[in-house]
C-alpha cells in the first residue's frame, strides 16, 4: 500500500485556511499520481492506492468542509462514487478467485463433476460484473482526471473561506 504523502511546511501555529490548503493540496497531488493517464490500464497495485487515497483525500476534505462551504460537496460525491466502484471491482475480484480455487480442488480430486459447469457460469458472471465495472470507473476517473477539473480543483482548494473549522470568524489582532 501506498504510503500517505506528508503534509510539508505545516505547522500547529498555522491558520486553519492555510493547514487545510496544505494538507488538501497533498491529499489532491497523492491521489492523482496512481492513474496518471485514463487510456492506460492501471494494475490492481494502482488501483488499491488509489482506493486508499481517494480515502485520505474524502476523509480530509469531509473534515474541512466548514472552511469551504457548499464547495466540496463534489468532490466528496465523486470520491464516493469512485471508492464504491473499486470497491465493487475487489469483492468481484475476490469472489471469483475463491470460485476459481474451488473449481480447481473439484477437478482434481474429480468430484461435482455436474456442478463444473454452474461454477463457470457464476465465474463468467463476476469476470463480465467486473469488466462493466471497469468501463464505468474508467469513464469517471476520465473525468476526474481531465485538467481543467484538475485545475478547478486546485483552485478550489487553494481559497478557503474565511471561517474557521466551527463555523466562526476567525479573531482579529488589534
Amino acid at each position: 500500500m501506498a504510503k500517505a504523502l506528508k503534509v510539508k511546511r505545516h505547522s500547529p501555529d498555522d491558520e486553519c485556511s492555510l493547514a487545510a490548503v496544505r494538507i488538501l493540496r497533498t491529499r489532491l497531488k497523492e491521489f492523482y499520481s496512481h492513474w496518471r493517464d485514463p487510456d492506460q490500464t492501471p494494475i490492481p497495485a494502482q488501483l488499491h492506492d488509489l482506493r486508499i487515497s481517494g480515502k485520505r483525500l474524502r476523509y480530509s476534505a469531509d473534515s474541512l468542509r466548514a472552511l469551504y462551504p457548499d464547495r466540496l460537496t463534489l468532490l466528496i460525491d465523486l470520491l464516493k462514487k469512485l471508492q464504491d466502484l473499486l470497491g465493487e471491482m475487489q469483492d468481484c475480484a475476490t469472489q471469483r478467485a475463491v470460485i476459481e480455487a474451488d473449481l480447481r480442488r473439484r477437478r482434481q480430486r474429480k468430484l461435482g463433476r455436474g456442478e463444473t459447469a454452474a461454477l463457470k457460469r457464476i465465474i463468467q458472471h463476476y469476470h463480465e460484473r467486473q469488466a462493466k465495472i471497469f468501463t464505468e470507473l474508467t469513464e469517471l476517473w476520465r473525468g476526474i482526471s481531465n485538467e481543467k477539473f484538475h485545475a478547478s480543483l486546485k483552485d478550489l482548494i487553494s481559497h478557503p473561506s474565511s471561517l474557521t473549522l466551527d463555523g466562526e470568524a476567525p479573531p482579529t489582532h488589534d
